[in-house]
C-alpha cells in the first residue's frame, strides 16, 4: 500500500533559475509517484528573482506530482530591493495561503519531508507535522556547509537558533547527501539520527556526443577546446575563479573557450566581460545565460571540461550531470566529492585562481586524459549514482520510522551510531 507523502520545498519546477535542488526534488517526487506513493508538494511560485506564471494556492498536476505554488508575498520588497543585502537574497518566501491548507490536510500524510532551511515554507510545514505527531523527515542540501555559512552569517546563525535547529532536534530523521553534511549536522548539535542518501541522475537523459549544431550559435568550433561553468554567477559557486583562471591560461592555449552558463544572480557579467576585454580575450567567452532542454544537454556533451570552483555544495546536480554526459569535471574540496579523483573522473583543486589555472594547465595539455577521465565519470555515475539507489534508500528509510513507530521500538538508528550504522544503504544497493 502507497503513501502519502508531503514535501516542501521553496521552489519547484520549473523555476530552474534557483539550482539543482529544483532538479532533485522533482525527480524524487516523480520517483516515489512512480512507485505507488500519492505524493504532495507545497512550494512557493518564486524563480530566483522572479515568479513563476502557474496557478497559485491551489492544486496542480506536474508530471503526476500534485503541487501547491502558493503565491509569495513580500510586503515590504520595494523597500529593501535598494539594498544589496535583501535585493540579492531569494528570501524568506512568506506565502500567507500556506497556513490554512496546511492546517486542513496535514493529518492525511504518513511522511513529511521538507528540504531546505530559513524558508518559511519549510519552517511550516515542519511545525505542522510535529504538533500533529506526523514523522518529519529534514533535509538540509548543502546549506550548512560551514564554508556557505559565513555567507550573510549574522542572518543565518540567528535563523538556526531560533526555527531550524528546534525543527531538527524534533524530526524522526535527518537526510543528508554526504558524509560531510551529517557531519555539519552534528556541528550545529543536532544528534537526531541520520542518513547519507546522496542524489541521483538519470543517464540515459543525458548524451555523450553532441547531435546538434546548437553549439554553434555561440561561436563554438568543433576544433576548440571547451571549458563549462555551468552555475549560478554567484560568489560562492567560485564564477570568479573560474575565469580569473581561464584568463591566465588563455593565450597558451588559443582555441580555448570559457562558456559561463547559469543565471547573472549577482551582476558579474558586466565585470566579467571588461575583464575578459581587458585580456583580449572577449571573443573567447560565452554568456548564454540560463540554458535549459536541449542547449544545456548539447553544451554538457560538448564540453572538453566543466569546473565548479564552489565554496560549499550539498551534491551538485550539475557534476553529476557533466559526469553523466562523459565530460570529465574539475571541483573543489567543498563539492564533497573525493570520489570523482578516486575513480579518474576528474580533478579536485584549491580553490584559488592560481591553484585552479595550474591544475588546468596540465589536464589541458593532455587531451587523452580528458577523455579516459570523461569515460571514467560515465561508469561512476552509472554504477553508483542512479535514482533507483536514491528512492530506494529514502523509501526504506520512510518505511524503518513508519514501522519503528507502530511497534513501539528503540529507535532503530542511535544517535551515537557508527556513520555505517547511522547510513546503512538499502540490502543489493551498497555504496
Amino acid at each position: 500500500m502507497g503513501l502519502n507523502i508531503l514535501y516542501a520545498v521553496h521552489a519547484y519546477k520549473p523555476a530552474y533559475r534557483v539550482g539543482g535542488p529544483i532538479l532533485s526534488v522533482a525527480a524524487l517526487a516523480e520517483g516515489m509517484a512512480a512507485r505507488g506513493h500519492r505524493v504532495v508538494v507545497f512550494t512557493t511560485n518564486s524563480n530566483l528573482t522572479e515568479a513563476l506564471d502557474v496557478a497559485t494556492d491551489l492544486p496542480t498536476l506536474v508530471d503526476n506530482v500534485e503541487v501547491w505554488y502558493f503565491r509569495k508575498a513580500v510586503p515590504f520588497e520595494p523597500m529593501f530591493s535598494r539594498f544589496d543585502y535583501f535585493s540579492k537574497s531569494m528570501g524568506y518566501l512568506y506565502t500567507p495561503g500556506l497556513s490554512s491548507v496546511l492546517k486542513r490536510v496535514i493529518p492525511s500524510f504518513d511522511v513529511v519531508h521538507v528540504h531546505l532551511p530559513f524558508v518559511y515554507p519549510c519552517h511550516r510545514t515542519a511545525w505542522s507535522a510535529i504538533r500533529a505527531r506526523r514523522p518529519l523527515f529534514y533535509h538540509q542540501r548543502g546549506v550548512f556547509d560551514p564554508e556557505r555559512l559565513k555567507f550573510r552569517s549574522l542572518k543565518k546563525s540567528a535563523c538556526i537558533l531560533a526555527l531550524d535547529r528546534p525543527i531538527m532536534r524534533r524530526a524522526a530523521m535527518l537526510f543528508a547527501l554526504t558524509e560531510a553534511e551529517r557531519q555539519s549536522y552534528r556541528r550545529l548539535g543536532v544528534q537526531t539520527p541520520c542518513r547519507v542518501i546522496p542524489n541521483g541522475i538519470h543517464v540515459q537523459q543525458y548524451r555523450q556526443v553532441p547531435t546538434s549544431q546548437t553549439c554553434s550559435r555561440w561561436g563554438i568550433r568543433d576544433d576548440d577546446l571547451v571549458i563549462l561553468y555551468l552555475s549560478r554567477l554567484h560568489p560562492i559557486k567560485g564564477a570568479d575563479v573560474v575565469l580569473e583562471a581561464f584568463l591566465r591560461i588563455g593565450r597558451e592555449f588559443p582555441k580555448l573557450r570559457l562558456v559561463m552558463a547559469g543565471p547573472d544572480e549577482w551582476g558579474l557579467e558586466r565585470d566579467f566581460r571588461q575583464r575578459g576585454a581587458a585580456a583580449g580575450l572577449s571573443d573567447r567567452l560565452v554568456f548564454p545565460g540560463l540554458v535549459t532542454g536541449e542547449e544545456k544537454l548539447e553544451l554538457l556533451a560538448r564540453a572538453d571540461l566543466f569546473c565548479l570552483p564552489s565554496v560549499g555544495e550539498g551534491f551538485s546536480m550539475a557534476v553529476l550531470e557533466a559526469l553523466a554526459s562523459a565530460t570529465p569535471v574539475m571541483l573543489s574540496p567543498g563539492c564533497n566529492f573525493p570520489e570523482v579523483a578516486a575513480r579518474g573522473a576528474g580533478w579536485i583543486a584549491s580553490r584559488d585562481a592560481e591553484s585552479w589555472s595550474r591544475a588546468m594547465t596540465d589536464v589541458l595539455r593532455e587531451p587523452g586524459h580528458l577523455r579516459m577521465a570523461g569515460l571514467a565519470g560515465l561508469r561512476l555515475v552509472k554504477e553508483e549514482y542512479t535514482w533507483r539507489r536514491a528512492l530506494d534508500q529514502t523509501e526504506r528509510a520512510y518505511y524503518d520510522v513508519l514501522e519503528e513507530r507502530r511497534s513501539g521500538a528503540p529507535r532503530i538508528f542511535d544517535a551515537g551510531a557508527s556513520p555505517d550504522v547511522i547510513g546503512r544503504p538499502v540490502k543489493g544497493h551498497a555504496r
